[in-house]
């Protein structure tokens, strides 16, 4: 195969990708704009958010404690440092 007929080849196959991709995006893939987007009332977020279940309650608070009762020693070892 010479150089002539490799080029043309891919050539094609760009134009044959390109082509299909054209025809296969016919939606609207994305906003471009922040006036398409469909924007949240802000009211309507603050009672959703309001209503959320706090999952985990019990294992954060055990774990901000554990790292308050580590502090003195973090403390301890960052002014013993060599």
């Amino acid at each position: 195969m010479d150089f002539n007929a490799v080029e043309e080849e891919e050539f094609e196959f760009s134009r044959n990708y390109f082509l299909a991709k054209e025809m296969g995006s016919s939606g609207k893939k994305s906003a471009r704009k922040l006036s398409d987007m469909n924007v949240v009332d802000e009211q309507k977020l603050r009672k959703a958010s309001a209503n959320i279940e706090q999952k985990h309650q019990n294992d954060v608070a055990d774990l901000i404690n554990s790292c308050k009762s580590l502090y003195p020693k973090w403390v301890f070892d960052l002014r013993h440092l060599d």
